[in-house]
């Protein structure tokens, strides 16, 4: 039983890893095609990133941020689990997916950076970024 649980409170964490790495690239895919905002299309590229990224996030957060942890409180109340599995499968992966957001950097805030050709443009993506980063769902 104890393997089970230590896999279960494992899972998510790797999971949402995996999928911060997919996001990871396709931040960098948009940086490849998008060094400069240029055009409306620019544009539409980024609300597209923005809109299918925010999608996703806050239910496999929520998910990382419960799951992991009403695993060992069970574990806990069966006997199958010590506090130091907290330490090693709960408090630690979460560590893990700190050092990797601190190492990667947060997308919204790198194309917050990106060079605009004209002012409507900059207005545009500040306004993306801002409901990106803030905002659980897109507005546009």
């Amino acid at each position: 039983m104890r393997e089970m649980m230590v896999g279960l409170m494992l899972a998510p964490v790797g999971l949402l890893l995996l999928y911060l790495i997919y996001l990871q690239f396709q931040y960098l895919a948009f940086k490849k095609q998008v060094p400069q905002f240029r055009s409306e299309q620019d544009i539409d590229r980024l609300k597209r990133l923005a809109a299918g990224q925010m999608s996703g996030v806050p239910t496999a957060l929520k998910i990382v941020n419960y799951f992991p942890v009403l695993i060992w409180i069970t574990g806990i109340l069966l006997g199958d689990l010590t506090w130091s599995d907290l330490f090693f499968f709960v408090v630690l992966p979460y560590l893990v997916l700190g050092a990797f957001c601190i190492i990667t950097g947060s997308p919204p805030e790198k194309i917050g950076q990106f060079p605009v050709e004209d002012q409507n443009l900059e207005t545009q993506r500040d306004h993306i970024v801002h409901v990106w980063i803030h905002e659980t769902h897109p507005d546009w």
